[in-house]
């Protein structure tokens, strides 16, 4: 089958955030399948350089973009950072136009047996897709629930937030509705995403859930050395807390840690260190960072997040709003490492099978469960053992592949 793949990025071998991950095995699985796939994404600095490191089985196509005018690049910049903020269903208008002017894209478009989307976003561009190409948009994030937290977590509705808020849900429900209704399948990460997307799409839209290919396999004693540096580390341990924090929940989280959360644990574990590994690290994280730099470490983007994960004695996941299945949370549970998170970072994925090693919703309540964890290491990490076979079938390579083998089947059948 002739498949293309429209993406904000080019996935490549380390590509340091889950979702980019998550695409690269879902890339692997359609070319092992036997399918010819191309690859389209918007030009970019980083595009351009993954493309030279990706070592995918497909054509990549790299959509030119037009350049900002002279002296106008911080002032487009700011425009693009208050486009998604009020407007986040939608790529920046200079994405938009240059698909648009594509003849590239309409032709490839026209060519393909099926056009999957990848991230939401991607699929405001589903409606130039004619028949008898099938259309699929993998969500993700479902971006309602996110855009209904923020208004929750705003305050007066009348307040500078309270209005952005109220904004941006107008939008994301009137957009999000477009883009699911413009598809033939959404395809999303767990059951309680696809109850969103109905709700989103106000109809019983097509919705599969295919469970995310986050665990290799990884034997039971793959990270005992880690294990036993953590048990025995002298006066802490380290609490690791991955993200890509140009993305807003991220840094809000970030900054409850380093501002709330750290220093409750630093008053009963002194020696503990905080690690905050991820791309576009905020000037405001790394000032507060600065503060405390003997028990607080930023690393800004890294070529790979092993070590860091061999090193953690439990992986911090503090977020308060957002939407989707957390990688972040699996990643943890696949390696067998504690995991200490808010409920909104287990969200699809705890249930009477997988648990958490200790789940909170305020700082006192996650600072208590960070403890809990760095006063009886081994005990935490018996927990994250027990649950560790769970998620790793849960989330196999294998399950993954079947469910996306029968998905581009059924679409070959309807075609």
């Amino acid at each position: 089958m002739r498949i293309v793949s429209v993406a904000p990025v080019v996935p490549f071998d380390g590509i340091p955030h889950a979702g980019g991950q998550y695409y690269l095995r879902h890339l692997r699985a359609l070319a092992d399948d036997g399918h010819e796939v191309t690859l389209v994404a918007p030009d970019s600095d980083d595009n351009r350089a993954a493309r030279a490191r990706s070592t995918v089985t497909a054509t990549i196509v790299l959509v030119p973009l037009p350049a900002p005018r002279r002296g106008l690049r911080r002032l487009t910049a700011l425009d693009e950072r208050q486009q998604r903020r009020f407007f986040p269903v939608r790529p920046v208008r200079r994405v938009c136009r240059a698909f648009a002017q594509s003849s590239e894209v309409r032709a490839l478009f026209a060519a393909a047996d099926a056009v999957e989307f990848q991230w939401t976003q991607m699929g405001w561009f589903a409606r130039w897709v004619g028949a008898p190409a099938r259309r699929l948009v993998f969500a993700h994030d479902v971006m309602l629930q996110s855009a209904e937290r923020f208004l929750a977590a705003a305050g007066s509705r009348w307040s500078p937030r309270g209005l952005v808020a109220r904004v941006r849900l107008a939008t994301v429900r009137r957009d999000e509705r477009r883009v699911y209704t413009d598809v033939d399948t959404v395809l999303v990460f767990s059951a309680k995403d696809a109850a969103v997307v109905h709700r989103a799409a106000r109809c019983a839209a097509p919705v599969r859930v295919v469970r995310p290919p986050l665990a290799e396999p990884v034997a039971p004693d793959a990270v005992s050395g880690a294990e036993s540096a953590v048990v025995t580390a002298p006066g802490g341990g380290t609490v690791l807390f991955v993200g890509a924090f140009d993305r807003s929940v991220n840094a809000d989280a970030a900054l409850w840690t380093l501002r709330e959360i750290a220093p409750r644990v630093h008053r009963r574990h002194p020696g503990a260190r905080f690690v905050f590994a991820g791309a576009n690290p905020t000037d405001e994280m790394r000032r507060e960072a600065e503060l405390v730099p003997d028990t607080v470490t930023v690393t800004g983007r890294v070529d790979s997040l092993e070590e860091y994960y061999a090193d953690a004695a439990l992986v911090l996941i503090p977020l308060r709003s957002g939407a989707g299945v957390k990688f972040k949370t699996v990643d943890a549970m696949v390696r067998g490492i504690p995991v200490v998170s808010t409920s909104i970072g287990v969200e699809g994925i705890v249930d009477d099978v997988l648990s958490a090693f200790a789940l909170a919703d305020d700082a006192a309540g996650l600072a208590d469960g960070v403890c809990a964890a760095l006063d009886d290491p081994a005990g935490a990490r018996r927990q994250a053992r027990a649950v560790q076979p769970a998620a790793a079938a849960e989330f196999s390579v294998e399950r993954f592949r079947r469910t996306l083998a029968d998905v581009y089947a059924s679409t070959s059948d309807e075609s």
